[in-house]
């Protein structure tokens, strides 16, 4: 099962060929496969933004005094004028952090866009750190017992090593239209079948379509890899558990910036003896992560985040509230097809953003007349 699930981690529920490459009979990897399924595993494809000429910056914001009572809105806006992909708000400290994926042709833009919104009241404070790569951490399956939904660290354990990531930001690949809507449908779910994805893009030539699946979405590595989302899984009587319960999991955003390489690679080095780190990522003097925590260890990973030296102002830890919180895949609605790149109409993007403003405003001074 371990060996199963870190092998999709790296070529996604291929079960044919995963089944060749642990030496395990296509029925029996079939059979584990579907008894994740059943518990709620969910599978996702993490987008290789670098190669898309995208950038990751994450921005920590206090909304302004008029938009607090409405910060879905204002993040949900976002998601669709300026590349947000997430967002989630601090339990902590009366903030939000978001995530955006910016092409580099539009950064200085969307950069000058975030000031105005600062400017005309949305946020009260903002900071932003920019990121050279990101990477969803592939699940420590060892660390994870299958049968009980349990994970098994021991905190004091010194054997870990960061993974090295190399990253050239010229490694920028070719794209088009149908790719983006492939990688859009893979990273909603990559549980389903080709000819499903097929049939949600809205292509008309199967063989065409197969053939931008396999000689750009893989062939140009537009995914890099495969995200296992062990936070849905299902443990109880229906599926052969006493007790029925989902395990609770709760968030942890690693946030740092000023820091030297040195220090960037002991921290990598101290959060790769965390089994459940979701993501993390790197700038030239940044760094973020982001932990998906059992509930029953999150005083255990506060305490080692604090011997990790996370209570420095440099390098800080926040909880999220997932209440208060979404994601989204990747839109291509940013995509311009005609021209072959992406856009960001900054203007547009503020008149919306000022026509909320003003609804916003007058509701409030009707509320207090």
């Amino acid at each position: 099962m371990v060996r199963m699930v870190s092998a999709i981690s790296e070529r996604g529920p291929k079960i044919d060929e995963i089944a060749r490459l642990i030496g395990t009979y296509n029925e029996t990897v079939r059979y584990w496969y579907k008894s994740l399924l059943h518990r709620g595993l969910a599978i996702q494809a993490s987008c290789n933004y670098e190669r898309l000429g995208m950038r990751r910056v994450i921005v920590i914001v206090e909304l302004g005094d008029a938009f607090k009572e409405c910060a879905d809105t204002v993040f949900s806006e976002l998601g669709q004028v300026a590349y947000a992909i997430s967002y989630a708000k601090t339990r902590d400290a009366e903030c939000y952090i978001s995530s955006f994926s910016v092409p580099d042709d539009c950064i200085i833009q969307w950069a000058d866009f975030m000031l105005q919104l600062k400017k005309i009241g949305f946020f009260s404070s903002m900071e932003s750190i920019s990121l050279d790569w990101v990477r969803n951490v592939p699940m420590q399956a060892g660390f994870f017992d299958f049968g009980t939904g349990k994970w098994r660290n021991d905190w004091r354990s010194k054997n870990a090593n960061a993974v090295p990531v190399e990253v050239n930001r010229d490694q920028r690949q070719r794209y088009d239209m149908m790719d983006l809507k492939i990688i859009e449908q893979l990273q909603i779910s990559a549980n389903v079948s080709l000819a499903e994805v097929f049939a949600k893009t809205g292509a008309k030539n199967y063989n065409t379509f197969a053939w931008h699946y396999r000689a750009h979405i893989l062939g140009r590595g537009l995914i890099r890899g495969y995200r296992i989302n062990y936070t849905t899984l299902r443990f109880g009587p229906e599926h052969g558990n006493s007790g029925a319960q989902r395990r609770s999991y709760s968030w942890v955003d690693i946030v740092a910036d000023g820091l030297s390489e040195s220090e960037k690679s002991t921290l990598r080095i101290a959060l790769a003896r965390v089994p459940f780190v979701w993501m993390e990522g790197s700038g030239p003097r940044s760094y973020y992560a982001r932990i998906a925590c059992p509930a029953s260890q999150l005083s255990n990973l506060l305490n080692f985040l604090k011997d990790a030296g996370t209570s420095s102002g440099r390098i800080r830890s926040f909880r999220l509230d997932p209440g208060h919180g979404l994601s989204f895949s990747l839109s291509n609605h940013f995509y311009d097809k005609d021209v072959q790149r992406w856009v960001f109409k900054k203007e547009e993007a503020l008149q919306r953003f000022e026509a909320l403003g003003r609804i916003r405003r007058e509701l409030i001074r009707g509320r207090n007349q």
